[in-house]
């Protein structure tokens, strides 16, 4: 075997990893397979060669096209020198392509490692140094390309950049015509189980980017429970939705887990409110998987009704997303608009996907994230005592099951200290703060750093914002903790407020805002101070609020003071 596992923390810092019976069954006696060919290629065999598994705007892309030019992508990797357990990067626009590139890394014996299409050049180069990334698929647009083409001087390992939609290209470039030239024929190389397949990337909003290795079973795990406990998926299935493929949310919706349960996608060019009607009714989507935010932006379009009107969403049968919390107030608009509820999920890219949800919960609860999906096992634990917490007590999410954190260790960015402090007597500590109801639904409250501690209690800001976001002066808000200056109640809980149009900062406003909050949530958590802004709050390009941001700027406001 390669070196690889040098890069890999070490084994006495790795969680329980515990692979559910079913899995295992399906694994059986096996000591070494092939994921492209598990996920893939078994549709194949199973006649669904000409059944759509991509479609792409106009395009449908069969079963059979998408196995064709993913061993064209194998055949190319081998000819250009990859080998078993290299790593090759993708930073590519949502397109077929981009699917088969990830099939054919898998099939080559490679590790594919998505790169994230916002990240700057400064993530990029640490990105492809860090994982020591030997070759790059990237689409040819502007947007996704130029800050690739920028990196490349700082590359140290990167021999060769593959290019879509671009000829006349200099070394290292290469243009992805040549893939078309290869073989559609290769016997994938297959992999040692307990050992890497993939690496995903978290999306470097708290620093640089961390390498999250998973290995060849936890991702087959994960695969195999979502799809059939979480989104239940038959070959009749549609997943679709805006998440882009090379970044880990719309990797496992886009390039993963569908394929395996003979299922199609619906990967979409980017979200508008247009493109969630059109595309539910174009491509028959039966599972929309989203950030809470498109949720909002579809909700708050002028137009909805009118669209209501015009398309047919008869197909759509679930509604799920994660990635931040949805609040019961969204929840409960959508099922009065859509007439369907919106499944919460939590996953993260330490564990390759979804591993709490509320489709195996036995009702959906709006507000709540539902229960552990089938093979996790969950606690929530009081981070000053370490006892597990009682009923609606806010603690901190311990998580155990087939996939688990592992950081890659690299040189370039240790991080042998941050496993240390994410694993806990082999249960995965995510750094989110929930609370479980006597019924045991899970509630998320916050990110660890996000959290609020004031006057003895925990208050997640999520749960001021959603509430306060319906007042209807609030164009977008904010809550954070800020230091009592009195420091008798440690922290003091702040909102952070943007007006619509039409209404002016005043003191009476103030009072009516909170007056408006006194009927949404507990006096305590109150905010007590109120700060008006004209400045649009910062925000990922996800949508994701950036709190740090806010603290950032906090803290920089009592030095000058």
């Amino acid at each position: 075997m390669t070196d690889i596992m040098k890069y890999v923390v070490p084994k006495e810092t790795w969680p329980d990893i515990i692979i559910p019976d079913e899995v295992q069954q399906y694994i059986g006696d096996r000591k070494e397979l092939n994921l492209a060919e598990e996920i893939l290629d078994r549709n194949i065999k199973e006649g669904r060669g000409r059944k759509v598994a991509i479609y792409f705007e106009d395009r449908r892309v069969t079963y059979r096209d998408l196995y064709r030019l993913s061993n064209k992508v194998a055949n190319f990797l081998k000819e250009i020198g990859i080998e078993k357990y290299d790593r090759v990067g993708f930073r590519m626009r949502n397109m077929p392509e981009a699917v088969a590139v990830n099939f054919g890394i898998m099939k080559a014996g490679a590790i594919p490692v998505p790169l994230n299409p916002m990240w700057a050049k400064k993530e990029i180069v640490h990105v492809a140094n860090n994982a020591e990334i030997k070759a790059i698929f990237v689409t040819g647009d502007d947007k996704t390309f130029k800050a690739v083409e920028e990196s490349v001087p700082e590359f140290k390992t990167v021999e060769k950049v593959i290019v879509t939609e671009r000829e006349d290209l200099k070394e290292p470039f290469i243009s992805f015509n040549e893939v078309y030239e290869k073989s559609s024929k290769f016997d994938p190389v297959p992999l040692e189980l307990g050992t890497p397949a993939v690496i995903l990337y978290t999306s470097g909003t708290t620093g640089l980017p961390k390498g999250c290795v998973h290995f060849v079973e936890n991702v087959l795990s994960s695969v195999y429970l979502v799809g059939k406990y979480v989104w239940k998926l038959t070959e009749d299935d549609v997943v679709g939705g805006p998440a882009p493929v090379s970044f880990a949310m719309g990797y496992g919706n886009g390039c993963l887990i569908p394929y395996f349960h003979g299922a199609a996608t619906s990967i979409w060019p980017g979200f508008s409110v247009e493109n969630f009607f059109r595309f539910v009714e174009e491509h028959g989507i039966t599972v929309f998987s989203s950030l809470p935010t498109a949720y909002r932006m579809i909700l708050a379009n002028p137009n909805l009704d009118e669209y209501l009107k015009k398309y047919d969403l008869s197909s759509l049968r679930l509604c799920t997303g994660g990635g931040e919390a949805l609040g019961a107030e969204t929840a409960k608009k959508w099922q009065e608009k859509f007439g369907m509820p919106i499944y919460e999920s939590l996953g993260a890219t330490e564990m390759v996907h979804i591993c709490i949800s509320n489709t195996v919960a036995p009702k959906p609860v709006a507000g709540s994230i539902g229960w552990p999906v089938p093979g996790y096992t969950v606690r929530i634990v009081d981070p000053e005592t370490g006892k597990d917490c009682q009923p609606d007590e806010v603690g901190n999410l311990y998580i155990k099951g087939p996939t688990g954190i592992r950081y890659w260790n690299h040189p370039t960015r240790p991080l042998d200290e941050k496993q240390k402090e994410s694993v806990k007597n082999g249960w995965n500590v995510l750094g989110d703060f929930v609370r479980r109801d006597e019924n045991g639904y899970i509630y998320f409250v916050s990110r660890d750093d996000d959290l609020i501690k004031s006057s003895g209690y925990r208050i997640g800001p999520d749960e001021i914002e959603q509430p306060l976001s319906q007042h209807p002066a609030v164009a977008e808000c904010a809550v954070i903790g800020v230091p009592d200056p009195e420091g008798i109640r440690g922290q003091l809980v702040k909102a952070i407020i943007r007006l619509k149009e039409g209404y002016e900062p005043s003191e009476e406003l103030k009072q009516d805002i909170l007056k408006f909050l006194e009927q949404h949530i507990a006096k305590y958590k109150l905010p007590r101070i109120i700060e008006f802004t004209t400045e649009p709050l910062p925000r990922t390009a996800t949508g994701k609020l950036l709190r740090r941001v806010l603290r950032e700027r906090e803290a920089q406001k009592q030095q000058q003071k």
